[in-house]
């Protein structure tokens, strides 16, 4: 009788799986939005907010501006708005205990309530959507199977590492994610302008979807007939740098400034990064540039002329990185496009992964749409794709320890949040030691999934 009566549902989700993946992602993100968020973070997006309410948008400068310019001009007033409404606030940090406060460096005052955090992370919610959809429809364009493209769906919006760092740390790396795949989906489907302004977006974001431009540039070369690829090429790069100076108008300067800092580290940070290792060490992430952190437990005096030397050799092997991989790219028969063309993009981010001193958790979420399509599309194995994401939701957790994730709830748990940070504080050394294996540990995978990858033989799933 049982069997019989859940037969219709078990049917539905048999037919429905996208809808039912999406219905499982969207409660777990809407469950998680409002009682947890970073504590420094979401605290700066607070802040601009508050800046934009009371000063008015145009006195705010954030680069890029997509997210915390653009973007946050109408979180803050559709959150000003239901604030209002609800007779919502913030949480003063100083009512708080002070075991609590887990960046005193960074001068947090205020952990932001239940309705911001949800208002702030709306954005990401939609996007995560998007890219589950643009995931789906890029999957079964390539390989024509609607299976492959469920799991293409299963694997981006129900992966607990998306999950964590949109709904539960707010950060809005989705967004560049998002842009980047739609980029990529509609110069599959030759439509160049559009492809244009998508990746313009994504660098207006964060601005490492730039170095897409010499793949797609090899792309369109090889793909595009010979007599189209002159009007192609001229097509794409000239929306784009158009879409680009309208969207960086404001912030040309700030432009010219992340370039060199890029290169050269700034006496301020360098000097920080002596000071205060803690606050500005000298690497940390998913790298193995994360052995730096066990410096906290032996505490060997680092000068800031070694830190700026740091900074421009892991500049370099940035540099070299990504000319071995456009070097490679221009090999490429692109045969298969569309999956030629999701590896150069994804070998673009895990150079920088692979060189970059410092590599934050939540970058990881650059480089899965791609590893997906990938992986479904059987070039990478399992055990890359879920072993790098197992260590990164390990690394985002452990890196500010989870229970300054859940400050927003302190009114309610605070003594219980005490507690844990009592006990994780007795095992601080641990904490430390498995910071810095677990980013040798993604390196490593990396690694290997690249000379795997680069067997040229197509793997298991």
């Amino acid at each position: 009788m049982n069997n019989l009566s859940l037969l219709p549902f078990r049917r539905f989700v048999s037919e429905n799986k996208l809808a039912t993946i999406l219905a499982v992602g969207i409660i777990a993100r809407v469950i998680l939005m409002p009682i947890s968020a970073h504590p420094f973070d979401v605290y700066c997006w607070y802040s601009t907010c508050t800046d934009i309410i009371q000063h008015g948008p145009l006195n705010v400068q954030f680069f890029p501006p997509l997210f915390g310019h653009y973007m946050m001009i109408p979180v803050a007033y559709i959150y000003n708005w239901l604030a209002g409404i609800f007779s919502s606030g913030a949480i003063p940090m100083a009512s708080l205990a002070p075991e609590l406060n887990f960046y005193p460096s960074y001068n947090v005052q205020f952990v932001p309530g239940l309705l911001f955090n949800s208002v702030v992370k709306f954005p990401f919610l939609i996007s995560d959507i998007l890219v589950t959809v643009l995931l789906y429809k890029t999957v079964a364009e390539l390989t024509k199977n609607r299976g492959l493209a469920e799991k293409a769906a299963l694997f981006w919006f129900l992966n607990p590492f998306v999950i964590w760092i949109s709904a539960g740390w707010g950060m809005w790396d989705t967004l560049p994610a998002l842009f980047s795949l739609a980029a990529f989906f509609f110069l599959l489907k030759k439509r160049f302008a559009v492809s244009a302004v998508c990746l313009s977006l994504g660098v207006a974001c964060k601005l490492y979807p730039a170095l897409f431009l010499v793949p797609i540039a090899f792309y369109l070369l090889k793909v595009s007939p010979v007599g189209e690829r002159l009007r192609s090429g001229v097509k794409f790069f000239g929306v784009f740098g158009v879409s680009c100076f309208v969207l960086f108008l404001p912030y040309l300067g700030s432009v010219a400034n992340s370039i060199v800092s890029f290169f050269v580290a700034s006496p301020a940070i360098a000097a920080s990064a002596v000071t205060n290792p803690v606050v500005e060490p000298l690497g940390f992430g998913l790298t193995y540039w994360s052995l730096y952190l066990l410096n906290r437990l032996i505490n060997i005096p680092v000068s800031a002329g070694f830190v700026s030397a740091m900074h421009v050799l892991s500049a370099v092997m940035s540099c070299v990185f990504v000319g071995l991989v456009y070097w490679k790219t221009r090999k490429m028969s692109f045969q298969k496009p569309g999956f030629d063309l999701a590896a150069a993009m994804l070998f673009c981010v895990l150079a920088l992964f692979l060189s970059q001193r410092i590599v934050c958790e939540q970058w990881f979420v650059w480089a899965l749409p791609f590893m997906i399509i990938l992986f479904v599309g059987g070039r990478v194995r399992s055990v890359f794709y879920w072993g790098a994401s197992f260590v990164a939701l390990l690394y985002s957790v452990l890196n500010c320890p989870l229970p300054f994730f859940f400050l927003p709830l302190a009114p309610w748990l605070g003594d219980n949040l005490l507690w844990l940070v009592y006990t994780l504080w007795t095992v601080e050394p641990v904490r430390i030691v498995v910071l810095a294996l677990l980013g040798c540990l993604f390196s490593l995978l990396l690694v290997i999934m690249l000379l795997k990858f680069g067997a040229g033989k197509k793997v298991k799933r």
